[in-house]
């Protein structure tokens, strides 16, 4: 199975999270500085309980010092060892109160903000992917572009997440900090050596994570391509008994996301083990100083004394400075950097151009003639020219079909009309209007489309039906069904238009998948209808109930019909017949019967005329006679009109 390609992002985005960040969090600024001043001023209660608890084992249970609290009046205190008792457990359920309930409040308004942020990005992403022209998806499989719109946008939230506990611990190492140098100045400046040293553990740390974790994103939507891929096709997988090749493709693809992911758990246990240990032995090391403080008295260089108290409080405020600084470093930088490899997928797909930026003018359909002129075009990243010089004219209100052997370009004709592909040269006009002058949406506001292989939502046939249009009434559906031809087998179904069709109309037969998706085409009323191989999975009474509709369709609209099956296009005003991506012949059927060319070869072969096809449509047919060759013996005397 072939990768997709990456996603690149435009040079101008230097960091593409906080270009999401910019962008998308912008909208909620208010609810996050409010969420920011309700965490910070949680920290203050936070350490309070250190200080208070130190101060009381000093002054109630050492007897030591006085009771005394920074910034908080002497005459406040009790005086009597009961009271300061009862102080002291008011003063600490009063602080754990206080930090209960500002931390769930600064909780609740980040926690909004940030979901109503991913869910704009997710919108806007989605938004952005439907935009992308075809190319875009023939490039990439549908599991790896889930991945974008899931795990991406996923990974982001965990990031959120992650950047609030960041913010908490850097609140609370910087009011811990604040306390300490209160308590004991030169002895928490000390303790700053801490910090410089992890700081170089986390930018080792992210140097060596940073391309692991875009290699694991990539593997993720591997995995989830080969996933869908696996279960959409689940039917063939089992026909040709090759569940042993799926199981073995989906586990090389999650044997690959494995070793990416343990590289990543590599490096998060040596740097998880380094900041440890340099935490751990910082706390041991602050003990034995505060130890030897207390039992030979301060050094000059630290000047005061330290107390049983202070140096318990200390010791408390270290695991609130050494584990939070860790954290810090692990995992909001493991966030961080596995966010970072997301963003970078989801600002490729919202930063590129979209399907051609959907501007352009607002195509008036007065007539709705068709022309194509001297059109070439050639699928990108390939060598071969799928269409070359094509010329066709629809003309108001006619039918016009389109034939020619598998292969031939009669699709991609079509896919130029809807501007889902650019010609590389000639233009395709509708009333003489360039499409490429018009907004695709408006464009294909005036077009309905069926596909050979319809895709039918999961739902009911009414939903099916009236997805075309909004809020269509019953009568309208049910007018559309009997013109595809629909009707008759739905109303005969237990739950009629009610039916649920499964997912991709699983539960319906192909024929009758194929009549829902035209009356879907049909509720619409486009000007200029457009059906590619429309008839191609249904019974030979369906196709005649629904080549009678297009017949009956065919003067209030302009019609084009691709057609494998040549009685379908047989009352066409002009049948075009294309091979090799040329245009080889037009005409009336009977024109092109009496002309006796490719035409003529593929009516005899459809009708059982065998011994009357040509010799070089034979020589070809077992492949002697190469299609270029074909067409150029036929473009020498047969191509007319």
């Amino acid at each position: 199975m072939s990768e997709s390609p990456e996603y690149e992002v435009p040079e101008h985005i230097d960091n593409p999270l906080w270009h999401l960040v910019r962008r998308y969090a912008r909208p909620y600024a208010p609810r996050y500085l409010v969420a920011i001043v309700g965490t910070a001023l949680a920290q203050v209660p936070q350490r309070v309980p250190a200080v208070v608890v130190g101060v009381a084992l000093d002054a109630i249970l050492l007897s030591s010092t006085p009771y005394t609290l920074p910034g908080v009046p002497t005459g406040w205190i009790p005086t009597t060892t009961e009271g300061q008792v009862t102080f002291t457990i008011g003063l600490l359920v009063t602080a754990y109160g206080l930090d209960a309930g500002l931390s769930w409040f600064a909780g609740r308004i980040s926690g909004t903000a940030r979901l109503r942020t991913l869910h704009d990005i997710r919108v806007d992403t989605f938004d952005a992917l439907v935009d992308r022209d075809l190319g875009f998806f023939d490039e990439r499989q549908t599991g790896d572009v889930m991945s974008v719109l899931n795990n991406d946008v996923s990974n982001l939230n965990g990031f959120g997440n992650n950047a609030v506990q960041g913010l908490r611990f850097v609140m609370q190492i910087a009011v811990a900090f604040a306390f300490m140098a209160a308590l004991h100045l030169r002895l928490a400046a000390l303790l700053l050596v801490l910090p410089v040293g992890l700081a170089l553990l986390g930018r080792w740390y992210t140097t060596r994570v940073e391309p692991v974790y875009e290699e694991v994103r990539e593997s993720v939507g591997r995995v989830n391509a080969m996933l869908e891929d696996s279960i959409d096709g689940i039917a063939t997988v089992k026909s040709f008994a090759r569940e042993d090749r799926e199981r073995d493709a989906v586990a090389g693809a999650s044997r690959e996301y494995r070793d990416r992911n343990w590289s990543v758990i590599r490096l998060r246990l040596a740097f998880n083990l380094s900041s440890w240990s340099v935490a751990s032995f910082s706390f041991i090391g602050l003990f034995a100083l505060g130890a030897y403080i207390n039992l030979n008295g301060a050094p000059p260089v630290l000047g005061e004394a330290l107390t049983a108290g202070t140096l318990v409080t200390f010791l408390l405020y270290s695991k609130s400075f050494y584990g939070p600084i860790r954290q810090l470093m692990l995992d909001v930088l493991d966030s961080y950097e596995n966010a970072l490899a997301s963003s970078k997928r989801i600002v490729a797909v919202l930063e590129t151009d979209r399907d051609a930026d959907d501007t352009g003018e607002t195509l008036d359909v007065r007539e709705g003639r068709i022309e194509y002129d001297d059109v070439c075009f050639g699928y990108q990243g390939s060598d071969e020219q799928q269409l070359t010089d094509v010329s066709i004219t629809a003309e108001p209100g006619s039918l016009v079909g389109i034939v020619g052997p598998t292969g031939a370009g009669k699709s991609t004709i079509t896919k130029l009309l809807f501007r889902f592909y650019e010609p590389d040269s000639g233009a395709v006009r509708i009333d003489g209007t360039d499409v490429a002058d018009v907004s695709p949406h408006s464009l294909r506001e005036h077009l309905g489309y069926v596909s050979q292989d319809p895709f039918l939502f999961y739902g009911t046939i009414r939903e099916n039906i009236g997805y075309a249009v909004d809020d269509p009434g019953q009568a309208e559906i049910e007018r559309a069904a009997k013109l595809a031809g629909a009707h008759e087998f739905v109303s005969e179904l237990p739950d009629g238009y009610d039916t649920q069709v499964g997912e991709r109309g699983e539960s319906l037969s192909g024929g009758q998948r194929q009549r829902v998706a035209i009356a879907r085409a049909l509720l619409r009323e486009p000007e200029i209808l457009v059906l590619d191989e429309a008839t191609s999975h249904v019974d030979n009474e369906t196709e005649r109930q629904i080549q009678e509709s297009i017949d009956a369709l065919a003067g209030e609209r302009t019609t084009l019909a691709i057609a494998h099956r040549l009685s379908t296009v047989r009352n066409a005003d002009t049948i075009v017949v294309v091979d090799d991506g040329r245009v080889v012949e037009q005409g009336t059927h009977e024109e092109l019967v009496e002309r006796d060319g490719l035409y003529a070869d593929l009516w005899k072969v459809q009708v059982g005329d065998i011994d009357a096809v040509s010799e070089s449509f034979l020589a070809r047919a077992r492949g002697e006679d190469r299609p270029s060759e074909r067409v150029e013996s036929v473009l020498d005397g047969e191509v007319s009109r």
